[in-house]
């Protein structure tokens, strides 16, 4: 699936990218969470969280209209496409999926903090100045990425770095 966030070559990323984006940095990032995690629930978590965009579509972040109503479009989609694989796999990466979702885990909430500082880091480093088309500021980016904070003060330090490079850049207001 199509995400929002540009390549190096300037396309639209795809999920699969992401998908891998976000695991490469839950390893290089794990040492800035608190709490020891299982990093192989980790990858599966963070290999199987978009699989629901197959058939329900890339939700921005920022879209609140469509954001009210996207689990429930993944978990059909989810369910569609797990219930092609044999029960038992079927069964667990579903599991792992809806813990991924509701953040039932450490190892949930590390996963989701990485989903969501991938598109921060990929916006700094592949935007050209000033690319800002939704216009949105520092404050709006920061609320959407406040749960990271209550997680790890350390990996809040480089989304604070990271919003503040991108207000340099003219990313955001």
């Amino acid at each position: 699936m199509t995400r929002f966030n540009r390549t190096l070559d300037g396309r639209f990323e795809n999920s699969a990218e992401h998908s891998f984006q976000a695991a490469i940095a839950a390893i290089v990032l794990k040492d800035y969470y608190p709490e020891p995690l299982d990093m192989e629930k980790v990858m599966s978590m963070l290999l199987l969280h978009d699989l629901g965009e197959i058939g329900a579509g890339d939700t921005w972040v920022f879209d609140e209209e469509n954001k009210k109503h996207a689990h429930e479009r993944e978990a059909q989609s989810i369910d569609m496409i797990m219930g092609l694989l044999p029960d038992a796999d079927g069964v667990k990466m579903k599991g792992y999926w809806l813990e991924f979702e509701k953040g039932r885990s450490l190892e949930a909430r590390y996963a989701r903090c990485m989903d969501a500082l991938v598109p921060l880091i990929n916006h700094l480093e592949v935007s050209e100045q000033g690319y800002n088309p939704n216009q949105l500021s520092a404050k709006q980016v920061l609320e959407k990425k406040v749960f990271i904070k209550e997680e790890s003060e350390d990996l809040w330090q480089l989304v604070e770095e990271l919003v503040e490079a991108s207000v340099k850049k003219g990313l955001y207001r």
